[in-house]
């Protein structure tokens, strides 16, 4: 009786399936003329490379039909829900060399300039996709690092250009499978400026708790100064599963642009870290899937999967593993997670040495009610990348009463450094580690911790 009655539900639902599929109703000219007005543009995208750059439709609200009318066309777009205005562009392939200087014309705003841009060499991988790091002539003090991709015998494009006071970001908007079907794959083209930023009370919130922290630490617990100035190679192992993985056009590609940021941030003088990239690794992605700890353990699955042997084995002293889930259960809200340094010599467990390897970043969108800020976008997850590698290097949180800790400064809104326990947007989290040379002092110096401990995490393979 079962049977029968779910035989009969199934011809039921198939009948009513071919009576909607025969009633399909059509478009009509005038409906397709109507859509071709709403993806006319009224100005330029705020960049392009000049000669390289075809603007699909500008100045987008996310709530207008333009959005519908290209998702119908182009499949989900991976807007950030914190963007209130953007451009989708297309891109041809840029000429950058990789053995040169490279002189690209850009506009920005409606302005022509010069990008200069240098191959970085975080990563010596023959797979099409390379990065840079530059600067634009004639903007002072401003940082572009983008990322060229032509793996799929299509252009992708990661980039950031930090400015005085805002930041334009650049990136692929389509999904794996949407992007092998377009010839031209779409790009959001945005600034920090048309982002959502924190409600007002959630920053009061954080500007009392930074009032009361104790940021003043005693003379015996002040760090070390490195006896040996010389740099240190430390090797990054990047994994991925299948939800990351089919998330974006290409994860390669943007792994890459993340990684470029955290090897930029790890360049500087008062750290004298070289990240390198040991693989890029998205064979084990089905077995990071199928766990149902990709919610609730990320990072113990991410050890229990890619054991120490693993990561000895492709010579990785640490690993990073960029999940495509939203973390659930008691640590819900928690976006990012390692067991941290405190792991490396533990006296009491020595058992622990190969934890202080790990790393998990939240590569989505938090749903948890608490943590709306944390959108998934390019600059949170930056934020969220760097800042577990960070403890990995014995980098710390704020009001943690040592020297290791995050800085807060007021120029005159509230800013962060990267280590700071909360991601509160673009206009107020940065991606920089705090240090006397940049924005810190000897109470709150990330860049010393990490330059204090960065042979031992060079020794790790």
């Amino acid at each position: 009786m079962k049977l029968n009655k779910s035989m009969q539900a199934f011809c039921l639902l198939l009948v009513m399936a071919l009576l909607g599929a025969m009633f399909v109703p059509a478009v009509s000219a005038a409906e397709e003329k109507n859509s071709d007005l709403l993806l006319q543009n009224s100005s330029e995208a705020i960049f392009e490379i000049i000669g390289n750059t075809t603007d699909l439709k500008t100045q987008v609200d996310p709530e207008s039909k333009s959005t519908d009318i290209l998702e119908n066309k182009y499949g989900k777009l991976n807007i950030p829900s914190t963007v209130l205005k953007y451009d989708i562009v297309q891109f041809s392939k840029a000429d950058v060399k990789t053995d040169k200087t490279n002189s690209l014309k850009v506009s920005i705003y409606g302005k022509e300039y010069d990008l200069i841009l240098e191959k970085m060499n975080f990563e010596d991988i023959d797979d099409g996709i390379d990065s840079y790091s530059g600067y634009v002539k004639g903007l002072d003090d401003s940082i572009a690092l983008f990322t060229f991709d032509e793996s799929m015998d299509k252009s992708l494009i990661y980039g950031s250009i930090q400015l005085k006071d805002e930041i334009i970001f650049i990136e692929p908007v389509q999904n794996r499978e949407y992007t092998m079907k377009t010839v031209m794959p779409l790009h959001i083209v945005y600034s920090s400026k048309d982002m959502e930023q924190p409600d007002e009370s959630l920053i009061d919130m954080n500007k009392q708790k930074i009032m009361n922290l104790p940021t003043k630490v005693s003379g015996d617990q002040m760090i070390a100064s490195d006896s040996t100035k010389s740099w240190k190679s430390v090797y990054v192992l990047v994994a991925t599963d299948n939800e990351f993985y089919g998330l974006g056009s290409n994860w390669v590609s943007a792994a890459q642009s993340y990684m470029a940021q955290a090897a930029y941030q790890y360049q500087r003088s008062d750290i004298g870290v070289s990240l390198y990239i040991a693989k890029y690794d998205s064979s084990k992605k089905d077995t990071l899937s199928s766990s149902s700890r990709k919610f609730t353990d990320p990072l113990g699955l991410f050890k229990d999967t890619f054991s120490p042997n693993y990561l000895d084995g492709k010579n990785a002293d640490i690993a990073i593993y960029l999940g495509g889930n939203d973390r659930s259960g008691n640590d819900a809200g928690v976006q990012g997670s390692s067991w941290g340094y405190s792991c490396y010599d533990n006296p009491e467990h020595p058992e622990w040495h190969d934890y202080c390897r790990y790393a998990w970043s939240q590569m989505v969108a938090d749903s948890n009610a608490i943590d709306i800020f944390y959108d998934g976008s390019y600059h949170a997850r930056l934020y969220c990348i760097i800042h577990e590698i960070g403890h990995i290097f014995d980098a710390n949180h704020e009001g943690t009463g040592v020297p290791n800790q995050a800085y807060t400064w007021f120029t005159p809104g509230l800013k962060t450094t990267v280590m700071y326990s909360m991601y509160l947007g673009s206009g107020i989290t940065t991606w920089e580690y705090s240090s006397p040379s940049y924005h810190g002092n000897s109470d709150c110096n990330n860049a010393g911790a990490i330059n204090a401990v960065k042979q031992n995490i060079a020794g790790l393979v």
